[in-house]
């Protein structure tokens, strides 16, 4: 796949600025809000997203810019993008937390499905280990004529869920090294690679994903350290087609498989304890080995007493 550097054209600054003249003709005519609800009816845009990233498309979704705008521009309410565009139709895309596991491809296509987000590992020979927490948005904006001004707001989605993974009752790591001593490899096989600019997972596209595993002293336990996946439902609902992850828990010293499952059966078995299709989702899975054998169940701190199998 090709890789674009996308370079911001002097044909638009989107930069917060302001303009008092008597002829307004040279002024900044738009000014974009972004807003993030997660799960409730308060914005909590600057609770959840470091930064955020803001495409500029023509009424032929040809890109014509992009500005960025920080942690303390979003918290003290300074991320306001103002820029002058002539009357017309345009496409704007806010992209939030786009962080060093995040890169944009084929920005330059004038399909937003085939616009994407996803790690810069995949598709090379490096190991996907994680993903930034990322937020997309869109809005087709009309720009008036007659010096006049056009505000209006992006609404961030989440594009991802939170993972936790623990594992109980495996021999802890013997060494200093967390990466070299590790004993034991966890990955989501069929993970959703990429995510396009309607905020879409690209089911054509699965790879491998092996979330970085620690071991917490306190719980004695392996556990997955911000372990995040692209979303796997559509439009509020759970799909096979999105989730089609298959959960594996390796040993790296003899290469044993000790765990394998599917994660859509997880979920469904789990569904009225587990809400993957939430803003702010987060899917809890609790490993535990015994005498008489292993079981995959909802977490203890998610719901006691309810111990549901892959």
């Amino acid at each position: 796949m090709k890789h674009y550097v996308l370079v911001l054209l002097s044909i638009i600054c989107l930069l917060p600025a302001g303009c008092i003249k008597d002829d307004l003709s040279e002024c900044d005519n738009v000014i974009i809000y972004f807003r993030y609800l997660a799960d409730g009816d308060k914005d909590v845009l600057y609770q959840y997203m470091d930064q955020v990233d803001l495409y500029v498309f023509d009424e032929s979704n040809r890109i014509m810019g992009v500005g960025h705008y920080n942690h303390d521009q979003l918290k003290n309410f300074a991320a306001i993008p103002s820029f002058k565009l002539q009357p017309g139709r345009y496409k704007v895309v806010a992209l939030g937390n786009a962080k060093e596991q995040t890169e944009v491809v084929n920005v330059t296509a004038t399909d937003f499905s085939q616009i994407f987000i996803q790690h810069p590992n995949w598709g090379s020979d490096d190991k996907v280990t994680g993903h930034d927490h990322n937020y997309l948005g869109q809005k087709e904006i009309v720009v008036p004529g007659e010096n006049r001004h056009l505000r209006d707001t992006v609404e961030l989605y989440s594009s991802h869920i939170n993972v936790a993974v623990e594992i109980f009752g495996l021999e802890r790591p013997v060494g200093s090294k967390a990466d070299e001593d590790m004993p034991y490899e966890l990955t989501f096989e069929n993970s959703n690679a990429q995510t396009s600019f309607n905020n879409e997972i690209n089911e054509a596209e699965k790879g491998t994903f092996y979330p970085n595993l620690v071991y917490d002293e306190e719980r004695r336990c392996y556990r997955t350290d911000d372990c995040v996946l692209f979303r796997m439902d559509h439009e509020g609902d759970l799909t096979h087609d999105r989730c089609e992850h298959i959960l594996v828990l390796k040993d790296k010293r003899t290469g044993e498989e000790l765990v394998r499952g599917n994660l859509f059966n997880y979920l469904q078995r789990n569904a009225d304890q587990i809400d993957v299709t939430k803003q702010e989702a987060l899917l809890p899975i609790s490993i535990r080995f015994s005498s008489i054998g292993v079981t995959v169940e909802v977490p203890e701190w998610v719901i006691e007493d309810i111990k549901p199998e892959f």
